[in-house]
């Protein structure tokens, strides 16, 4: 039992490490650190714009490691933030990560772009495209397609 534990762990933890070196990868950025930053800024602040039950449901599909970054100071409590646009998007990104100043916009299509990449399933990233306002879709590479 706990060696299959320790398995699971292992092994989300390596998917991780291969979604992040994606996102790297896509962005052409030498610090990996930063690179957690921008993900964790960015899901965080896609995960507040969702309605509750739509933000379960995206972090149903994430690897656990991914899930403990994504529900990280969250509370079922939370109301859904009034994000109206993509620059009050990038302002919350920016606000998630105060220390270090990121690219938002690059940031922020690097992340929609590994999810459509790695989420099993496009009618979850519909669903979430669905509850954003137009500007903020048009960010997701499908988008230039539909």
């Amino acid at each position: 039992m706990v060696k299959t534990a320790f398995s699971s762990i292992e092994k989300s933890t390596q998917k991780t490490k291969e979604w992040l070196h994606e996102m790297q990868d896509e962005l052409g950025w030498e610090d990996e650190n930063m690179v957690y930053i921008a993900f964790r800024s960015v899901i965080q602040t896609l995960r507040d714009r969702l309605p509750i039950e739509e933000a379960i449901e995206l972090g149903d599909e994430l690897p656990m490691v991914m899930k403990g970054i994504y529900y990280e100071g969250y509370s079922t409590r939370h109301k859904p933030d009034k994000i109206k646009n993509r620059e009050q998007f990038f302002q919350k990104v920016q606000e998630k990560s105060p220390r270090r100043p990121i690219q938002t916009e690059e940031a922020t299509r690097a992340v929609f772009h590994l999810l459509e990449n790695r989420l099993s399933g496009a009618g979850e990233i519909k669903q979430v495209k669905s509850n954003l306002p137009k500007d903020i879709q048009n960010l997701w590479r499908s988008s230039v397609s539909e």
